[in-house]
């Protein structure tokens, strides 16, 4: 290292000193940033070269030629250096210092090349350029032979070699930087190629200032044919003229390559323009065709030279044929588009002369001087084709539907017009004396006809559901009342079956509502009729809630359950979990289709969880608003008798109007009878009614045209409007809509419920023709009283008003023995006493019908299962309270009256009862049935005060479910055989 640094002991008048030229100082530094700026040239051809071959002589080229103007500049340098003394260069050593050079354009443009570069990358990449520019300089000036010895400053040196790395980091950064910016592509090469041709000649002449000449001064000897100068400039102009020509072959290749990429791109668009399915077409500003795709060929039928130069109004009929050249010169002149950028559907011109309907859009391509467009038309013909024959498969689909709907609706008329009769026959003849198989027959018929009623309303709905005709109402209503009245009216159902029915209403929940309260009272009657029907054991429960400002129910059971197949298919139209599901619980599977499209009318979803063996969860979701309380509704016909009336009865089937004057005439009211419209008439004018009960459909003249001649009348004549109430079968929104236009005021749907037609004529006669408040209004402890006992449940279960009437009395005289009361205070900690006494006085109330008591007794049963001992005596003595006014209900009733009036036949003996069972059970296993042995083990029930377990037989058998049936008739058995043992 002697040889190479400078020795501190050298003194500074050793030192020869030397002058740069600064005309080829600065000759130096533009041939570095010329060079540097036509590598940067090549980079950018390298980069978008598709082929590696391609991309690395572009690199290779352009490495070259930036070796070569960097020695260049490096040897000008050298030339502009001065000294008083001779200096030559040994030839080998001055051409080997250019591969450095090289070595360093080559790392440099490699990186340069790439789309973007890492950070270590571009500091390591620094590392090798900046390395071998120093190894090119310090190796060009190791070529220099002189008397005077050459040495190197080391703190200079070190510096040196800092600066070449650190501009070499920088004239790459710099590239990729510039990428960020706005600059065009022409001035980012000329930053950046300045940036990096002044880091090259920084590097040489930082190089150059640590560079020291030790020795003594001489005259410097002539040993070159030319000087100093003439020689950098010819250095110059050939490095200079070497770049040029690297740049220009890389162009010329780079063209070549665009060149074939446009025929590729041009032989793809001519492929694609021939081979579209479409037609394409391609006209000037002027309208006339400049191209016609073998598409549009066989779309209009002429050939491409008999169109191409021709205007392109030909292709189309009139009147756009004439009005063609305006839209087009009117869109050039104002740029105001009605087609061009969008698509529309027009009418085509063939050749033949005949029209096709075809899609067109068109789209403008501007060209230097030139305005064209572009139109891509389809062959529409048989998309029209199938709209034309959908229209005609839904107006068909319409009839259809029509066609359903009027059937229905005949139907309906016709299936509820017998029975009607059946029905309501049915019901007077079991208000009168009979034996008990008589009695028998007539409750099979009587629930035969209500099942098949409501088998026919259920599809009904479902039609309606799905037609989209169903109206919902918008009333304020008591939520908690609706489920209380479900609960209500399917208690004696679950107490029939041994399952607990409960409901679980939050006391934080507002009871009031807006919605339709009788399809929200449908929709949980199904779903908690559904879940009583498919549990065993168990309970079933009606849970409510507030879930994100939506009333969430949740009808939850312990039930079969069902797998997530079955589930996913529930809410499909008579589907249910399987075959034997219907044939073991019965069914159609409407229920739940009902359930969901309900739900979905009003606004709402519904879902299910279940597990198989563990039950089923239906969670119901309604976006239901807060209401409020509602207006107390007018009392039903139980407590507003009406008065003796003169009713006016229409229809045209005899038996309705015989059932219309039994029912009518038992509550002491005059009937006259018309059978048509025309003799409807000819009455009214003879006398004045009360009310009409007008049938709508009756021949000639029907129920709608009399209403309307009878309200025409009264105008005439300045007479009050009198009440008539519509009578039809149908069940039909439009016969309700017309029978208001028509001047109606009522509507009551056959089969007639006698309740219910009296309830419909006390609401629409005006409030002077019944009697006074008073004498309607009994006494709150009377109304309490008559409240207390549900007769109709309670006789639905045991047959008769004085079989149920008996029945109560004698519970009610045995209850304080068998089922006492407990007292607060002597309540077990375990309460076992209390919950026997409680649970057997719930199950006897719910059989006879004691709704209040049983409800009362089940609550004070859940509170002391809970250890819930608060309040308890206040409970007790309502539930004594509710036992007292069942007492005074029963008092009240004619029917105890009638039964003691009428002592019961006396029991079927034991063994008689036991025979009836082995008999019915021989019958059941033959799938036969036997009515006498049937009522002989029902009038032992009844006698034995279980009449749910003899109504829970009756059906099974009436709906053919044997296997239910034999199960019931073994437990007795069973039981029978158990009371011969113990009895003496």
């Amino acid at each position: 290292m002697e040889g190479f640094f400078l020795d501190s002991s050298v003194d500074a008048l050793q030192q020869v000193a030397g002058t740069h030229n600064s005309w080829l100082v600065a000759l130096s530094i533009l041939v570095a940033i010329f060079s540097a700026s036509m590598a940067l040239q090549t980079t950018h051809i390298a980069r978008a070269s598709d082929l590696p071959l391609h991309r690395q002589i572009a690199i290779g080229t352009g490495s070259f030629a930036l070796g070569g103007g960097i020695w260049t500049m490096h040897f000008i340098g050298m030339l502009s250096f001065e000294l008083c003394t001779t200096v030559q260069y040994d030839p080998g050593l001055t051409l080997l210092s250019i591969l450095p050079g090289w070595a360093a354009s080559w790392v440099a443009l490699q990186i340069l090349a790439r789309p973007r570069v890492s950070t270590p990358h571009l500091i390591l990449g620094g590392v090798l350029v900046g390395a071998g520019i120093g190894t090119m300089h310090y190796s060009g000036m190791a070529a220099m032979q002189m008397a005077p010895q050459l040495r190197y400053d080391p703190l200079m040196f070190a510096l040196s070699l800092a600066v070449a790395v650190g501009l070499a980091i920088l004239s790459l950064w710099i590239r990729f930087r510039l990428l960020r910016t706005r600059l065009t592509q022409t001035q980012r090469l000329v930053v950046a190629g300045t940036v990096m041709g002044l880091a090259i000649s920084g590097m040489h002449y930082t190089g150059m200032a640590a560079a020291r000449v030790i020795g003594m001064s001489e005259t410097p000897q002539i040993a070159l044919v030319f000087n100093s100068t003439f020689v950098s400039v010819m250095l110059s102009t050939f490095t200079i003229t070497l770049t040029v020509f690297v740049t220009a072959a890389n162009g010329l290749l780079r063209y070549r390559q665009l060149y074939r990429k446009m025929e590729d791109s041009e032989s793809r668009m001519r492929a694609v323009v021939e081979t579209a399915v479409d037609g394409i077409l391609t006209i000037d500003g002027r309208g006339i065709i400049q191209a016609f795709n073998p598409s549009a060929e066989r779309l209009f039928g002429w050939q491409a030279r008999e169109v191409i130069g021709r205007n392109i109004k030909m292709l189309m009929p009139e009147p756009d044929q004439s009005r063609h050249d305006s839209y087009l010169s009117n869109y050039l002149r104002s740029g105001e588009a009605k087609i061009i950028g969008s698509g529309r559907e027009v009418t085509g011109l063939r050749k033949d002369g005949s029209l096709i309907p075809m899609r067109l859009a068109v789209g403008q391509v501007d060209l230097p001087g030139e305005a064209l467009f572009v139109g891509f038309v389809s062959d529409i013909t048989q998309r029209k084709e199938l709209e034309s024959s959908l229209r005609v498969t839904a107006a068909r689909a319409e009839q259809a539907a029509t066609a359903k709907s009027t059937f229905l609706a005949t139907m309906s008329h016709e299936i509820r017009t017998p029975m009607n009769a059946i029905i309501g026959f049915t019901e007077l003849l079991l208000k009168s004396e009979m034996n008990a198989l008589q009695r028998s027959h007539l409750n099979t018929v009587r629930q035969s006809a209500r099942s098949l009623l409501a088998l026919l309303n259920d599809i009904l709905d479902t039609t309606k559901l799905e037609r989209g005709t169903f109206q919902l109402e918008s009333l304020d209503f008591s939520l908690k009342a609706v489920a209380e009245q479900v609960i209500a009216s399917l208690r004696l159902s679950a107490q029939a079956r041994d399952l607990t029915l409960t409901l679980d209403y939050p006391a934080d929940m507002s009871p009031f509502y807006k919605g339709d309260p009788l399809r929200l009272q449908q929709v949980l009657t199904n779903l908690l009729g559904n879940a009583l029907k498919f549990t065993e054991q168990g309970q079933v429960t009606l849970r409510f809630a507030t879930l994100d400002g939506m009333v969430h129910i949740q009808v939850s059971d312990t039930g079969i359950g069902m797998t997530p197949e079955q589930a996913d298919k529930i809410f499909e139209p008579f589907v249910q979990a399987d075959a034997s599901i219907s044939r073991r619980f019965g069914g159609t599977g409407l229920g739940t289709t009902i359930v969901r499209q309900l739900v979905e009318l009003m606004g709402g979803s519904i879902r299910v969880e279940s597990e198989i063996g563990l039950g089923s969860t239906f969670h119901v979701l309604l976006p239901l608003r807060l209401g409020h309380a509602p207006e107390p509704a007018r009392a039903d016909s139980d407590s507003m008798p009406l008065p003796p009336l003169s009713i006016l009865a229409a229809d045209d089937v005899p038996q309705n109007l015989e059932l219309l004057t039994l029912i009518l005439r038992d509550g002491g009211h005059r009937i006259t009878i018309a059978r048509d419209g025309n003799e409807v008439l000819a009455r009214f004018g003879e006398q004045r009614y009360d009310v009409v009960l007008m049938d709508v459909h009756m021949p000639g003249t029907d129920g709608l045209d009399a209403t309307r001649h009878i309200r025409q009348r009264e105008q005439a004549q300045g007479l009050a409007p009198t009440p008539i109430i519509a009578l039809t079968a149908s069940v039909m929104d439009s016969d309700r809509r017309a029978a208001r236009q028509a001047g109606m005021d009522g509507f009551a749907v056959k089969p007639l419920d006698a309740p219910r037609l009296i309830a419909e004529i006390a609401r629409v006669l005006a409030g002077d023709r019944l009697p006074a408040q008073g004498a309607r209004n009994p006494s709150a402890r009377a109304q309490a009283a008559r409240q207390a006992i549900d007769w109709p449940a309670g006789i639905a279960l045991w047959g008769s008003a004085p079989r149920l009437a008996r029945a109560i009395e004698g519970f009610l005289a045995q209850q304080p023995e068998r089922h006492p009361l407990p007292k607060d205070t002597e309540i077990s900690p375990d309460g076992a006493a209390a919950l026997e006494s409680l649970h057997g006085l719930r199950g006897a109330a719910g059989n006879l019908g004691m709704t209040v008591v049983a409800d009362i007794a089940a609550q004070l049963e859940l509170r002391i299962r809970g250890g819930q001992r608060e309040d308890l005596g206040l409970h007790i003595e309502a539930l004594r309270q509710a036992l007292a006014d069942a007492d005074a209900a029963l008092h009240a009733s004619p029917a105890l009256a009638e039964a003691r009036q009428h002592p019961p036949s006396p029991c079927v003996p034991r063994a008689e009862v036991r025979a009836r069972v082995d008999e019915l059970l021989d019958c059941v296993d033959r799938g036969e049935l036997n009515d006498a042995a049937l009522e002989a083990v029902c009038e032992h029930l009844r006698a034995s005060g279980e009449p749910a377990l003899c109504h829970t037989l009756r059906d099974a058998l009436d709906s053919f479910e044997f296997d239910d049936a034999r199960k019931m008739l073994r437990t007795l058995q069973d039981r029978l055989d158990r009371d011969d043992k113990d009895s003496p």
